[in-house]
């Protein structure tokens, strides 16, 4: 009778060790690096340098530029030299293509024949007959892809803060406005990470 309390309690003494063990290995979030929070106490930021195409890296500059105005976690400057950080990237715009093919057919042939002879006269009857039938579809999609990678340094030149986003577009916006976004969204999520107690 003794005995099979003690290993009742001791069923119980291990199965309370386990969910403690268990819930002291669920992974909190992971660790803020100091270099984001070095970047989330700076005031203002310039949006310098964007290397690609000349166009289009200009483009990309100026949504940058727009999107860190309209986010008002910084104060944005033209001024390079008087900013606390500088925001620095790069774009890579490539065609893509998709072409897809398919086809189905179905034939078909028949033929008879026959031939009698009765004493001197013989006779002699052939008939055939084919058809087919087939399809073909084809299609052809033309699109783009945008990567885009923007960084933010210091004025000693160390990174504080980098993002690659890609995007092939979407249905209200192009792949260039779409990974542009994307990065100055995920720029803001860290920002809150890193000012969160």
């Amino acid at each position: 009778m003794c005995t099979g309390s003690w290993r009742r309690l001791v069923a119980v003494a291990c199965l309370g060790v386990l969910i403690e063990a268990a819930a002291l290995a669920q992974p909190g979030p992971p660790p803020v690096p100091d270099e984001l929070r070095r970047l989330a106490s700076m005031k203002s930021v310039c949006v310098d340098t964007v290397a690609g195409e000349a166009g289009l890296a200009a483009t990309v500059r100026e949504m940058v530029f727009a999107g860190l105005f309209a986010g008002r976690a910084f104060t944005v400057t033209e001024r390079c030299d008087r900013a606390d950080a500088v925001v620095k990237g790069a774009i890579l715009e490539r065609a893509t293509s998709k072409v897809r093919a398919e086809g189905e057919g179905t034939n078909f042939g028949a033929a008879a024949g026959g031939a009698a002879r009765d004493g001197a006269v013989a006779a002699a009857a052939v008939a055939a007959l084919a058809g087919g039938q087939s399809e073909t579809l084809y299609s052809s999609e033309q699109g783009q892809a945008v990567s885009v990678v923007l960084r933010i340094v210091d004025s000693d030149g160390v990174v504080l803060w980098a993002h690659a986003q890609e995007s092939p577009g979407g249905k209200q916006r192009g792949a260039t406005a779409d990974a542009v976004d994307r990065s100055l969204k995920q720029l803001a999520r860290d920002l809150a990470r890193a000012k969160a107690p």
